[in-house]
């Protein structure tokens, strides 16, 4: 009867699970008086000495004070969407130097690694680089296609060979009659005369 009463009871539910809340602190944006502050004290320190500029920066590590400066306002960094040309580029350094972002990065001016390495994953997301590879495998069929068909109609267009050997005949009598010799004295303006006149009669 024990027996019967333990069946009847219902199964104890599962404990809870515990939540584990992660919060982060984002540093705060960047302001225009912070950027000049920064411009200056860069400027000031050779654009290297990255630690003692965030002595001068509340707020700030020199981690962000260098990636403030080099991602954002560096002359030379391009603040503008990429380009077909851009994502070919970055095709091919990627084929030839692999993973190594530092080398590419330094490879092509106006991007920085970072950029370049985040352009490469959002391409590698969408395809481009497999579409990039098939349009090329389709270019290099193509010229080969007309360089073959380029051969063909040249073989066409030549003059069969008992014809060609009686062309190099006539030039050869036309051009023997005007002899530039030094032999004796000639005008020149006489002899350009008639070998223009030679060739005319070819």
């Amino acid at each position: 009867m024990d027996q019967e009463v333990i069946m009847a009871t219902p199964p104890l539910p599962p404990p809870p699970r515990a939540r584990c809340v992660v919060r982060l602190k984002l540093p705060p944006a960047w302001t225009p008086e912070e950027d000049a502050r920064l411009q200056r004290l860069a400027k000031e320190n050779g654009f290297r000495r990255w630690s003692r500029v965030a002595r001068s920066m509340p707020r700030r590590s020199a981690r962000s004070c260098r990636d403030r400066w080099r991602h954002h306002l560096a002359r030379d960094v391009y603040h503008r969407p990429f380009t077909a040309r851009d994502d070919d580029e970055l095709l091919r350094l990627h084929y030839r130097l692999g993973d190594r972002w530092k080398e590419i990065g330094r490879a092509v001016y106006g991007w920085t690694s970072r950029v370049m390495k985040h352009r490469w994953r959002e391409l590698r997301r969408s395809g481009f680089p497999l579409a990039a590879a098939a349009r090329k495998e389709q270019a290099l069929a193509m010229v080969d296609n007309m360089v073959e068909s380029e051969v063909d109609e040249s073989d066409q267009s030549l003059p069969p060979p008992e014809l060609q050997r009686s062309l190099a005949d006539a030039l050869a009598s036309s051009f023997g009659c005007c002899s530039l010799a030094h032999d004796h004295a000639m005008d020149p303006l006489a002899g350009s005369l008639a070998l223009g006149f030679a060739c005319m009669a070819v």
